[in-house]
């Protein structure tokens, strides 16, 4: 379809005279919309590009549609554009020019497009306007691809910030390394452009790790080898603070052969601080293992030693080795539940007295935290001095009593066994395991032990911090 119109009045203005005195084939020969208005809006002119993507032909020189043929105008965020707000209301009447703007378009079928639009004013000889040209064609497939790929983008943004990672392209040429958003961030920078010389380079990589770097990256960019660059090191952040990230790429080559060069490396940056916390922690964690197996070991060994070197029977030898050690195992396993930050004293004598007759045991106590070591101590203590009432004391006769009573002061802690109701008490002629071990156990403490005919007593101090 094409339109031929001449106005016979009122009469146009010269320049949009001569656009209207175009040949109506070289306008509709145009692969592009065109069309022209008026000071008034109204549309002077047309071709035939504009009515089939308009889907309508528009009422020419009509007052009641004026600025655009198109059926309905919106935003690309969907807001409604009313006629006198478009790109060319805004060119006739405010002298406004618009290069690539782009709205979506919708024609009377339903049919939905993006346009992209180039408006000029045009204007008379003394430079007032007299209505504007309109070039304008369809770009939703561009539209929808550069859409599609901003969603991708975004996709892949969101990926890189939540794997704590980065992209960056350093350039041998001008040696500069230009880092993405993410990767400026992971590297402390306030700039996408950073200039690797030794200046820059002294200033935010650690100076421990700069031989590795440029090892890994005189690797990667020898031609004879396969590109690959991958490395780890320490950055400084803004803060002065230093963040661990793990860096690998490809190197980009020219030419072939003899011929081919290293022009440029693309890679990416991951943080890798977190991992390295948790690296040394865990190598903290295995050496205090070491230290605590090692110092079982050495204690189990010595439990073993003394119990067995004046041992007479070797059945009941066997049984006390086993309780001590069974012991031992309990309060392990009391400490690790709480990851050997410590314990609880009250706890600490409930699991020692566990084993024996509850109702004949009397603890009192507040809640004092003891340190690992002093628990472990005080585990092995009272079990023997459970033993040995429930073979010689106490604990032998149903109306024999013990009290266990502890108190903290100023940061020592105050411990007490008391036996009473049992039978008469005789000081043993020999040191056993369980008097060696009931006096020397509280490692920077004291420890008393009495055989009172009426019963024994225990009393202890310990420094409760580093015990």
């Amino acid at each position: 379809m094409s339109l031929s119109f001449k106005p016979d009045a009122p009469l146009l203005p010269p320049l949009l005279e001569s656009f209207v005195d175009l040949d109506q084939a070289v306008l509709d020969a145009l692969p592009i919309g065109i069309y022209a208005c008026d000071i008034d809006g109204q549309i002077v002119r047309v071709n035939r590009e504009a009515i089939r993507l308009w889907g309508q032909a528009p009422r020419l020189l009509d007052p009641t549609e004026v600025f655009c043929g198109s059926f309905r105008l919106e935003s690309l965020d969907g807001q409604p554009i009313p006629r006198d707000q478009t790109p060319m209301a805004r060119a006739v009447r405010n002298g406004e020019t618009f290069d690539g703007a782009e709205a979506v378009v919708f024609n009377p079928d339903g049919t939905r497009w993006v346009a992209r639009v180039n408006i000029a004013p045009l204007r008379d000889g003394d430079g007032a306007v007299v209505g504007a040209i309109n070039c304008f064609q369809d770009v939703s497939r561009e539209h929808d691809m550069r859409r599609a790929l901003e969603r991708h983008q975004r996709t892949f943004d969101l990926a890189m910030i939540a794997s704590h990672m980065g992209t960056w392209r350093y350039t041998l040429a001008d040696n500069i390394c230009v880092y993405d958003d993410n990767a400026q961030r992971l590297y402390g920078l306030t700039e996408a452009r950073f200039l690797h010389d030794e200046t820059g380079v002294k200033d935010k990589f650690h100076p421990d790790d700069m031989g590795l770097m440029w090892a890994r990256v005189a690797k990667a960019l020898d031609p004879a080898g396969d590109g690959r660059y991958d490395v780890e090191y320490r950055v400084k952040q803004r803060d002065g603070s230093w963040r661990w990230l793990s860096a690998w790429g490809l190197v980009e080559f020219e030419g072939q052969d003899a011929a081919r060069k290293p022009v440029a490396i693309a890679g990416a940056s991951r943080d890798l601080t977190e991992l390295k916390r948790a690296e040394e922690v865990q190598r903290l964690l295995v050496n205090e293992l070491n230290h605590r197996v090692k110092n079982t070991l050495a204690t189990v060994q010595s439990i073993a030693f003394l119990t067995l070197q004046d041992a007479t029977d070797l059945k009941q030898a066997r049984m006390a080795l086993d309780a001590r050690i069974l012991s031992l195992a309990r309060a392990h396993d009391m400490l690790t539940e709480r990851h050997w930050s410590g314990a609880d004293l009250a706890e600490v004598v409930a699991r020692a007295m566990a084993p024996f007759a509850a109702a004949q045991i009397a603890c009192e106590g507040p809640s004092v935290e003891v340190s690992p070591k002093l628990a472990l101590a005080l585990a092995l203590a009272l079990h023997e001095l459970a033993t040995n009432a429930a073979k010689y004391g106490a604990l032998s006769r149903p109306e024999g009593r013990i009290v266990v009573r502890w108190a903290a002061h100023k940061g020592q802690l105050a411990l007490t066994w008391r036996e009473t109701g049992g039978p008469p008490i005789v000081a043993p002629s020999r040191r056993g395991f369980g008097s060696t071990l009931l006096e020397q156990a509280m490692t920077g403490g004291s420890a008393r032990l009495d055989f009172a005919p009426d019963g024994v007593r225990y009393s202890l101090t310990a420094p409760l911090e580093g015990a």
